[in-house]
């Protein structure tokens, strides 16, 4: 007999009970382990805040950078969250001992995506929580209120940093956005997965998060 799908109120309850202790701390960043993303981001993702990062195409690296970030916190031993909305990532291509510091919720749907997201981040056990809606309709996605993005912006502030992978600029209130350059898929069938994370090519954005701060300082 099938067990019935963890509601977040389950989920919230199971957390607390497996780590007790709380990881996120306002400031800072957390490397990815990309030298593109750290050098556009001055080190890292920075704790407390959104950053998005635009992956358009399959074989653009954005599953790159995810694996060179479950890396890069797994040697630094932080815990970090991967909120997945359209069963997008494939763990096989990450080393076994980089997933120990991983909690993967698959996600049934953007609404209970956006939902975990939400309570992941105010959790505050995470040195990162990671969003990827990549795979999401592009409908919903652009049906979703400004205020849903305000309101994890808000809950960032708190803890640690918080990345937001989409097929398209989306989230409004991002402190950067990152734009990875068109990739071409046959090509990168023959990279490995860190020649990719290599070869790299980044644009970045002031978004309206970091605008806002740049004004008040």
């Amino acid at each position: 007999m099938s067990r019935p799908p963890l509601s977040v109120a389950d989920l919230r309850q199971l957390l607390a009970a497996r780590f007790p202790e709380k990881m996120g701390k306002p400031g800072g960043v957390v490397p990815t382990g990309v030298r593109a993303v750290d050098e556009a981001l001055g080190g890292g993702l920075p704790a407390g805040r959104l950053t998005e990062l635009v992956a358009a195409v399959p074989g653009s690296g954005g599953q790159s950078v995810l694996r060179r970030l479950l890396l890069s916190t797994r040697a630094a031993r932080q815990r970090i969250a991967l909120v997945d909305a359209a069963d997008a990532f494939a763990p096989e291509t990450v080393p076994p001992d980089a997933l120990q510091h991983l909690v993967w919720v698959r996600c049934a749907g953007l609404d209970q995506t956006l939902a975990v997201a939400d309570l992941l981040v105010r959790d505050g056990n995470y040195a990162a929580v990671i969003v990827d809606l990549c795979g999401c309709a592009e409908r919903a996605l652009r049906r979703t209120p400004a205020t849903v993005w305000h309101r994890l912006h808000r809950a960032a502030q708190a803890g640690g940093a918080v990345l937001v992978k989409t097929p398209h600029p989306l989230v409004p209130a991002v402190t950067w956005r990152l734009v990875l350059a068109t990739g071409h898929p046959l090509a990168a069938r023959r990279l490995t997965p860190d020649a990719i994370a290599d070869n790299l090519t980044v644009e970045i954005e002031r978004g309206h998060a970091g605008v806002a701060l740049e004004r008040a300082g």
